[in-house]
């Protein structure tokens, strides 16, 4: 392997930054994750020109196109670039972007918003010099082999003093079991995302807290885990939501609670112990999409339950642990285990939300916990006694709540959030009836529909796309929507669920009548087979939090579609007839 180590300025990294060619692989790497006292002490090193430590890149370059995924310093390659992007100040001194174009452009075109002037103290011009003029000590090596990036990574970071725990020992494992760990955490933070994506994205899928404002899209006291009090802030920054994760995987793929350790958690991410054959052998014996599935339904349920008793923060420890801060891990374990015997297992609904809350007060006083260790015994008769406190409350359905789409409202969460980084493959519709002051139903749109279906199927081979009907993308829209329907949005992260209800009372139809004008036009149109079958097959009605909204999902094609004999392309969020060239370039794409 060829090694080349060089010095690279600050102006020429920046570069690279702006023209997207610094990626992020998130299959081994963690989240944007240093305080604001960690980047400044960065930037102070800078101006004192100290040596920093090393930046290790892989050349990823394909196709004629140059580009380096980021084995080693994005936290301190963010510290810098956010830097000069003015997210944040030294002393209260800005960098000044009036001293390097490239910034200055990128703020002229909306990139970032520069800092005033006016009210803003800017560094001189001296210390911007030489800010930019730093020479990063930087190697670049050739990547060979994926698996060769991943071991390099690991080695990397396994000793890394920095990494929690668990960063630790998901730092250079890629197999099945810990990516459906990656997965699941993800999801349910809400910062799902494409595989890779550019450093200059990354902060819209990190995550913040109210005390920091790192200007992050993701606040921690949003998220589950701390909004319910499960964790605290520093906890889920640690990753040990994902520690959660895979107690909650390993408990059910073997059949019982773990002993939870420290010592078994590193065993089961050790290749070469017994723990961790055994466990990944029972994985595969359960399957991975069936486990994925299970938590992602039990998740949603028990989700439903508490907001629809509190939807205010801390609403499940305010119940199970009255007037505590402490987070409350072991007893969230015994509710999940419980609420996954009777809702996956058992196939059972929950009929009586509060009553289901009102058995679970003071739960926490009742668990047997350890600091350190926890048996296998005394986590079963935790769940045991939770599975008995709530289970009169659960009843059987038809069709039961694990086979009616219950886990939707958590993939609807994450398919709009990750709408705003690829937004070529998705689409939201606040609804059918305009917003004008004659309102009325907009016949031209199920035509746009159909059309927009095309173009997200003609974007390529590599994933699906979805378009929401219910679900405005701008505040404009969800504003216009409260004053002609007097209803409330929800918002998740950039969009503003405002449902469908308001549309049938309107239009004086019911639900069925209402997705017929929309399945049975695309049932009708001349979309291309077998891209309209599957279309119609895949569509689903979610109920997220008494608002329905129609996810349209759109599946990864083998080759170019049409409508009639037009086809149809995304350009960033907007659908175009593909013609001449373009055709030409989309058709490759499935060759």
């Amino acid at each position: 392997m060829s090694i080349t180590p060089r010095g690279m300025s600050v102006q020429e990294a920046y570069r690279l930054f702006r023209d997207d060619r610094l990626i992020v692989n998130r299959k081994y790497q963690r989240k944007l994750v240093w305080t604001l006292a960690e980047k400044q002490y960065l930037i102070d090193s800078l101006i004192k020109d100290y040596p920093i430590p090393l930046i290790l890149l892989a050349d990823a370059s394909e196709g004629g196109f140059t580009y380096y995924e980021i084995m080693d310093g994005m936290q301190r390659l963010n510290a810098i670039f956010s830097f000069i992007d003015n997210a944040y100040a030294l002393d209260n001194k800005y960098f000044d972007i009036r001293e390097f174009s490239r910034a200055k452009q990128a703020a002229d075109a909306g990139a970032f918003i520069a800092a005033s002037t006016e009210i803003n103290e800017l560094l001189p011009p001296s210390v911007c010099a030489d800010i930019l003029d730093y020479q990063l000590a930087v190697t670049i090596f050739p990547i060979e082999t994926e698996d060769q990036v991943t071991d390099v990574f690991g080695r990397i970071n396994s000793g890394g003093r920095q990494l929690s725990a668990q960063e630790k020992r998901q730092a250079g494992t890629v197999d099945d079991f810990s990516m459906l760990v990656r997965e699941l955490a993800s999801e349910i933070r809400g910062d799902s995302s494409m595989e890779r994506l550019p450093l200059s994205r990354m902060p819209e899928i990190s995550i913040d807290s109210t005390r920091t404002d790192m200007g992050y899209a993701l606040k921690a006291e949003d998220i589950f885990w701390c909004k319910q009090g499960v964790l605290w802030t520093k906890q889920l920054r640690d990753s040990e939501d994902e520690e959660m994760i895979v107690d909650i995987c390993a408990s059910i793929v073997l059949g019982d609670p773990i002993a939870r350790s420290k010592d078994y958690f590193d065993k089961i991410y050790d290749k070469e112990t017994s723990d961790y054959e055994n466990l990944r052998r029972e994985f595969y014996r359960y399957g991975r999409d069936r486990l994925k599935e299970e938590i992602k339904v039990t998740l949603s349920v028990l989700r439903e339950v508490i907001e629809c008793f509190n939807d205010q923060a801390n609403a499940l420890r305010s119940v199970v642990s009255p007037g505590a801060r402490n987070p409350i891990k072991s007893s969230f374990f015994a509710i999940f285990m419980a609420f996954h015997k009777l809702v996956v297992v058992d196939e059972k609904t929950p009929e009586d939300y509060r009553k289901i809350m009102n058995s679970l007060e003071g739960l926490q006083r009742s668990m047997i916990v350890s600091a350190k260790f926890s048996t296998t015994e005394d986590r079963v008769k935790n769940v045991d006694r939770t599975t008995g406190l709530i289970q009169r409350y659960f009843v059987k359905k038809d069709p039961p709540m694990l086979r009616h789409g219950a886990g939707l409202a958590l993939d609807m969460e994450n398919s709009l959030r990750r709408s705003r980084l690829e937004t070529s493959r998705y689409e939201c519709k606040q609804g059918l009836v305009d917003l004008s002051s004659n309102r009325k139903f907009d016949a031209n749109l199920l035509g746009r529909i159909v059309e927009t279906i095309c173009g997200i199927a003609n974007v390529g081979p590599d994933a699906d796309g979805f378009i929401f009907i219910g679900v405005a993308d701008k505040k404009t829209d969800a504003e216009r929507v409260t004053k002609l329907d007097g209803i409330t949005p929800l918002v998740v992260g950039a969009r503003y669920i405002v449902g469908l209800e308001r549309e049938m009372r309107f239009l004086s139809v019911n639900e069925e009548q209402y997705l017929e004008k929309i399945i049975g036009f695309i049932r009708n149109s001349e979309l291309t087979e077998p891209l309209r079958s599957q279309v119609l097959a895949q569509s689903d009605y979610v109920d997220y939090r008494g608002m329905s909204v129609l996810r349209i999902r759109v599946p990864t094609q083998k080759q170019i579609s049409f409508v009639g004999e037009k086809a149809f392309i995304r350009e960033n969020s907007s659908t175009i007839e593909a013609t001449g060239k373009k055709l030409l370039a989309v058709n490759s794409l499935f060759v």
